[in-house]
């Protein structure tokens, strides 16, 4: 590009020389300060063959949440052996090109591929619930992921294992939904908790319902299958349908997958708890 703007050989190494111009790596040089993330991530996009902003920094431009973004991603080629100062270069040889986007002016992997790529380097527990995020964001869906999963998954590759068993687990909720619902039953029985109705009418919103309802109490319980509550409509709806409720008196309490399956002692004493304490109130009354 020098040459092309009309300086010679010797006019390049005099402004090396004298370090107006920074040497970066072969036949590229620094002409300004990188005061910012995005001046070195440019740097490195225009620096480094076929490179495209990846991990961390495709993160930050896709708006994923839980991340600490403040380092510099971008991808090449693993058959490139190419740095660059102040940015964390990553090699593949599995990127296509229909896992590359354009977006803020740059090529950068698409938010399902970040995902994948970002479960190569973090742990399980926090890939799930950048994952969770992005779905719930509407940065992605999960058959979005699970297709880029089955493109570029394989034994051995960091991270494989953790996010396909992620995303079968997703994909599933429909039986989780229908199933979550019989188990969380099952555990207020077991518990000894009763006087609710299933699918009970909400009295102010004929035709919606409450999964659980203990009428007397006010107070109602909701099981937030992951299925509808990483969809962006339905957790707002439910958030409103939240707000409703309280206007009217009602408490609405939420319990997930997790909630009744791994930690079910805390569902049972919180059930138990507030109904203990809207029985006392509405008695006091």
């Amino acid at each position: 590009q020098a040459r092309d703007a009309g300086f010679a050989d010797r006019q390049i190494s005099h402004r090396v020389t004298i370090g107006e111009w920074t040497p970066i790596t072969a036949g590229v040089y620094r002409l300004f300060r990188r005061s910012t993330r995005r001046d070195r991530m440019l740097g490195a996009l225009a620096a480094l063959p076929d490179a495209v902003a990846s991990h961390y920094s495709a993160a930050a431009i896709h708006g994923l949440g839980r991340l600490d973004t403040s380092t510099v991603s971008v991808m090449v080629h693993a058959s490139t052996t190419h740095r660059f100062p102040g940015v964390r270069v990553f090699r593949t040889r599995d990127l296509a090109e229909h896992h590359v986007d354009v977006a803020s002016g740059v090529r950068v992997t698409t938010a399902p591929r970040t995902i994948v790529d970002l479960a190569a380097v973090l742990r399980s527990a926090h890939i799930e619930s950048v994952a969770d995020d992005a779905v719930a964001s509407g940065a992605t869906t999960w058959p979005a992921i699970a297709q880029v999963v089955a493109e570029v998954a394989r034994r051995g590759k960091a991270g494989s294992a953790v996010l396909r068993a992620l995303t079968e687990d997703r994909l599933s909720e429909d039986l989780h939904g229908s199933r979550l619902e019989v188990l969380g039953i099952r555990l207020l029985t077991q518990a000894g908790i009763d006087g609710f109705v299933q699918e009970a009418e909400i009295p102010w919103s004929p035709g919606r319902r409450f999964d659980v309802a203990f009428d007397e109490q006010k107070l109602a319980i909701e099981w937030d299958s992951r299925r509808w509550h990483t969809q962006k409509e339905a957790f707002e709806s439910d958030r409103e349908r939240d707000r409703e409720a309280a206007l009217h008196g009602w408490q609405v309490i939420r319990f997930t997958w997790r909630d009744v399956t791994v930690r079910p002692g805390t569902v049972v004493e919180a059930v138990s708890s507030i109904l203990a304490r809207r029985t006392e109130g509405r008695e006091s009354a």
